[in-house]
């Protein structure tokens, strides 16, 4: 079988999402996948007919390579492999992922002898 190479039309298409991907991190903005709260370094990862796209360093699986699932995100890094990576020092505490209830924190500070 011989390596199939997209129609001329198609071609277009996917470099012009890709261009617009690009351009769209040019100004050093990370990325963040959907609503997720983890925002990641940028690498040009392949993509479709060996266009480069925007993707996380750390290689994290992005469901079907969906364009429009990564965004453009100005706060830091805090993905930890993206960090590591990058030789840069994580978060000096283990950052939270849920927001605790306020019944859950008092009872906490109470068993725990919080101050």
């Amino acid at each position: 079988m011989e390596n199939a190479t997209p129609t001329p039309g198609v071609q277009e298409a996917l470099a012009t999402i890709a261009a617009a991907a690009r351009a769209a991190y040019a100004d050093g903005s990370n990325l963040r996948v959907r609503s997720s709260g983890i925002v990641h370094e940028v690498a040009m990862t392949r993509w479709f007919a060996d266009e480069r796209m925007p993707g996380p360093a750390c290689m994290v699986g992005v469901s079907g390579w969906d364009p429009a699932a990564a965004h453009p995100d100005r706060g830091p890094v805090t993905c930890r492999r993206c960090l590591k990576l990058t030789h840069t020092d994580p978060a000096s505490q283990q950052l939270e992922l849920f927001t605790p209830k306020p019944d859950q924190v008092s009872a906490e500070d109470t068993a725990g002898g919080g101050t």
